[in-house]
């Protein structure tokens, strides 16, 4: 168990690398038949399986929306994909602190993030609970580049 999980975490490292520098030896995906550099996933099938469900979420906000779906778009690996999570998909949502233009809490991801992408299927699959940090956006209205540079850190 520990000696896959090994591997797996260094698979991850190398298929990142590759997609990133945008070398190394690709192999023809085994679903949508590209030549894709990643070995535990294929790159072009995440994106267009993200693509895909754009319709499935919002934030009620355009332009937040265009912003994560340009982040999908330019994904490397499964486990770093930027994603909307609904309110509904939070749990033991706790403050934390005020700052800059947002106010902190803590909570609980019901969902959790995706981990890897399962060929056989084929489709993101997630963790499962996940404990994340929130900023709640004030002022979106108005929103200046100061703003911005609050809601990325």
């Amino acid at each position: 168990e520990e000696k896959t999980e090994a591997i797996r975490i260094n698979n991850n490292d190398y298929d990142r690398d590759k997609i990133i520098y945008n070398e190394g030896t690709r192999r023809v995906c085994e679903n949508c038949n590209q030549k894709c550099l990643a070995t535990l996933y294929c790159e072009y099938c995440v994106r267009n399986y993200l693509k895909y469900n754009f319709s499935n979420w919002t934030s009620g906000n355009n332009v937040i929306d265009n912003l994560i779906k340009n982040c999908q778009i330019e994904t490397f690996i499964p486990s770093k994909i930027i994603e909307w999570i609904s309110y509904n998909n939070l749990e033991n949502i706790k403050y934390l602190t005020k700052g800059g233009f947002s106010e902190i809490y803590t909570a609980d991801w019901i969902d959790g993030r995706y981990v890897v992408w399962d060929s056989k299927v084929p489709q993101l699959v997630r963790y499962g609970t996940h404990n994340v940090i929130l900023k709640e956006l004030k002022n979106f209205e108005n929103a200046s580049q100061s703003w911005f540079e609050e809601v990325c850190n």
